[in-house]
């Protein structure tokens, strides 16, 4: 049994995370911004989630040290959201707190999706806080490491699957039958269920020996053969288009009608960046996650979801 630290324990992978621990053998905390606190109090106990919430100052190395010491934490979980710009420092001076604590052994990077190559890093708005993580991690004396998973595959099962992942629309468009497929769309592609992930970094606790890569893979097809499922589930023909390497290497993308609502939060020329980018990677073989080493092989008993299980719970009959 160990104590763990997960930052950004309140939503989207983090959530799942904080859920999944609760029926474990683990104990474990919440950190969370002091700005996010709803009450003047440092901590707090959220009866929905269940397990405390302790308010940190992300600026402050030394107060970040002594909470970690406090509360005895050998694993820090990170699910900050480093899309936003600024965050990365956060995780940067969370791993700093990590090392200096003498009570804390092992992180997991806020990574949740693949742990690409610097050179592919480089191409994401936010790609420098990524690297800017790995590069502290591999100064410490911190066993550490970063779930590679694919893509979240409740994305193209919302609002009808439960998850607290914010609704993205990237390739497939399920509820307007909508397709732009990045390349020729043969590449194979990885897609896993959040809180399915959350099991495993779970059972993870439990590894002896950590690799700086985790991997947990649900399901992997190409596009062509996720958008032939999707026409099924939805008993219809999707409008699909191609969007070449060129134009993606561009930063241009096919814009589908679910991306739009997507604006508010994510500003359209920078979710078209993200996009482009992420469909670059498609044609590069990036979100094929070579398995032989997944996690999936050390716990069988884990149940992961498939593809057409999401689309068929989520859109037959829709």
């Amino acid at each position: 049994m160990v104590t763990v630290a997960i930052a950004g324990g309140t939503g989207g992978v983090g959530r799942a995370v904080s859920e999944a621990i609760k029926s474990s053998q683990h104990k474990a905390i919440i950190l969370t911004r002091k700005a996010c606190m709803r009450h003047s109090s440092q901590n707090e106990y959220d009866e929905d989630i269940g397990l405390p919430i302790i308010a940190v100052d992300y600026d402050d190395v030394d107060a970040l040290t002594k909470v970690l010491e406090k509360y005895q934490i050998h694993t820090v979980i990170s699910a900050l959201a480093l899309h936003i710009h600024g965050v990365g420092k956060s995780q940067v001076n969370l791993i700093r707190a990590a090392d200096k604590s003498p009570v804390t052994k092992r992180f997991v990077a806020s990574s949740w999706a693949v742990r690409a190559p610097e050179k592919y890093l480089d191409l994401l708005p936010h790609g420098y806080q990524h690297t800017a993580a790995y590069a502290e991690l591999e100064k410490t004396t911190l066993e550490w490491t970063a779930f590679n998973v694919g893509w979240f595959l409740e994305y193209y099962g919302m609002p009808y699957v439960k998850t607290y992942i914010p609704q993205t629309t990237f390739v497939v468009d399920m509820a307007n039958k909508w397709a732009s497929i990045p390349g020729d769309g043969q590449q194979l592609m990885t897609f896993t269920y959040s809180r399915d992930v959350a099991k495993f970094v779970v059972a993870a606790l439990d590894v002896p020996k950590w690799d700086n890569d985790t991997i947990v893979v649900g399901d992997k097809m190409t596009w062509v053969e996720f958008v032939k499922l999707a026409e099924e589930a939805r008993g219809a023909k999707f409008t699909v288009v191609y969007d070449s390497v060129n134009k993606l290497k561009a930063g241009e993308i096919t814009e589908l009608p679910g991306q739009v609502t997507s604006y508010s939060y994510f500003p359209k020329e920078w979710a078209q960046k993200l996009f482009s980018v992420f469909g670059y990677w498609v044609t590069e073989g990036v979100f094929d996650i070579p398995d032989e080493k997944a996690l999936n092989k050390v716990f069988p008993d884990i149940y992961v979801t498939t593809v057409k299980e999401m689309l068929d719970q989520c859109w037959k009959g829709k």
